[in-house]
């Protein structure tokens, strides 16, 4: 029995392990590669990627595996599956939709356009709290009757932004990352996002870039504050950046500048440039060929420009200059400056 099963693995005879009374037998190198090999085989054959029938007859090459076919089925669904509220915890959550009416939207997840992704929610049947994968909504009774409050969660892993477009934080945060490093508004990302990424089935519009763009910012500054922030329920774009603003814009106080005021950042205006050429070949912007620019007179080291000198920060005064502060500027479009030299 023991040569019989040796036999079958592949194995020799004398290389053998002895397990209490019973004799097992040690499989060589050989004799692994050909388990593995009968193992591949059978789920190969299990997932019908065989390309040979039962009786081992060839039956052509095997396609091309298609990526669509494996692709997974997103569903976007709450992060939690409990009620959180101290009354209810652990409660267990039931999904607050009937299947017949449970939402279809379109996600963008890794700047790819997912269509017909279902939307679940789930809902406390005590404190009737609402869970969606962006935010909560739940009964504020300590102020009046029917008062609903909307959380934004920091850790929601997507984000509405449409009446049925659902974006994932990489796409919001490339919106942040683009608005800020290449001052470019959302009609810009809009175009070029449907340029690089969309298609002639689906495109973003300029009202979903500004709304990825308020929605990253608010979760960005609240996570960084260490609170998830509160909003009242039904509120429009700019509603919610009003409501933000007096939220966790600390009354118009930059938090890195708190106690901070220098020379360099806290300046009066002034009406004039401080920096005036004389030389008419050192004006920027003339619409003149070769011929017609005068010849400098002066070189750029040898022009005497006053602009105000910081020695060292013993000599700014915290007590007299007042702190810097911030105001949020909305639509407000900076390109980027151009050489035509």
């Amino acid at each position: 029995m023991v040569n019989a099963l040796a036999t079958q693995l592949g194995t020799k005879r004398t290389d053998t392990l002895f397990s209490g009374n019973e004799l097992a037998p040690k499989p060589d190198r050989k004799g692994k590669s050909n388990l593995i090999a009968g193992k591949l085989d059978n789920i190969a054959i299990s997932l019908k990627l065989s390309p040979y029938d039962s009786g081992g007859n060839y039956k052509g090459k095997l396609l091309p595996i298609s990526r669509f076919k494996i692709e997974p089925v997103y569903v976007i669904c709450p992060t939690s599956f409990i009620c959180g509220t101290l009354d209810c915890q652990p409660r267990c959550l039931i999904q607050s939709t009937r299947e017949r009416d449970i939402p279809m939207v379109t996600l963008i997840k890794d700047h790819r356009v997912h269509q017909d992704v279902p939307v679940l929610m789930g809902k406390c049947p005590r404190c009737e709290t609402l869970y969606v994968a962006d935010h909560e909504r739940f009964q504020d009774t300590s102020i009046v009757q029917n008062n609903f409050k909307r959380v934004y969660l920091n850790s929601a892993k997507y984000l509405k932004i449409g009446k049925s477009l659902w974006v994932d934080r990489l796409f919001a945060t490339s919106v942040i990352n683009a608005m800020y490093n290449f001052h470019a508004s959302a009609s810009a990302y809009a175009e070029y996002w449907n340029n690089t990424f969309g298609t002639e089935q689906f495109s973003v519009t300029r009202p979903h870039i500004w709304q990825a763009f308020v929605q990253q910012s608010v979760r960005t500054i609240a996570e960084e504050c260490g609170i998830d922030v509160e909003f009242d329920d039904g509120l429009n774009i700019k509603e919610v950046t009003t409501q933000a603003f007096s939220i966790l814009g600390e009354n118009g106080m930059i938090r890195a500048a708190d106690r901070h005021a220098c020379p360099e950042c806290t300046q009066k205006r002034n009406k004039t440039s401080n920096v005036v050429f004389d030389d008419p070949a050192a004006v920027v912007g003339m619409d003149a060929t070769d011929d017609n620019i005068p010849a400098m007179t002066l070189t750029h080291e040898e022009m005497e420009i006053d602009l105000p000198q910081i020695t060292s920060d013993d000599n700014m005064d915290i007590d007299t200059i007042q702190n810097i502060t911030m105001v949020v500027l909305d639509g407000v479009v900076m390109g980027p400056q151009v050489n035509n030299f």
